[in-house]
């Protein structure tokens, strides 16, 4: 199977969760906005795998029926969350820029970002 439905996937998550976290910021108007990964991370994995328990269920859509499904999307989630966020990751004054930019103006995400999503393994499943 070629990379490139998992790479479209994996991006397409990496908007949403972004997004994702941007709109559950947005709606906490009595709460500060996080200044560390710590604080984001709740809401990143919330929004990171809403979104893809959606795509999961789009493999009958044109186009997705060679995509691979995400067996576990809390553990890809906190995989992608890990590795933003991790000692290689992006600093998250870096990460909040991204997060403002992409509310502002959409657009695609940065290498960095990408990165992320691919390094991790879609069909890796949830230890039990």
């Amino acid at each position: 199977m070629s990379a490139n439905p998992i790479r479209r996937r994996a991006v397409r998550t990496a908007v949403a969760a972004t997004l994702a976290l941007v709109l559950l910021g947005g709606c906490t108007t009595a709460q500060k906005a996080p200044s560390s990964y710590a604080g984001a991370e709740d809401n990143f994995l919330e929004g990171c795998e809403e979104i893809a328990k959606s795509d999961n269920g789009k493999d009958s859509d044109a186009g997705q029926e060679n995509t691979t499904k995400i067996a576990s999307p809390s553990t890809y989630c906190q995989c992608v969350f890990d590795k933003l966020s991790g000692k290689n990751g992006v600093a998250y004054s870096e990460f909040k820029k991204i997060q403002s930019r992409m509310q502002d103006e959409g657009g695609p995400l940065p290498e960095s970002f990408i990165e992320a999503y691919a390094s991790c393994d879609p069909s890796e499943k949830a230890s039990s």
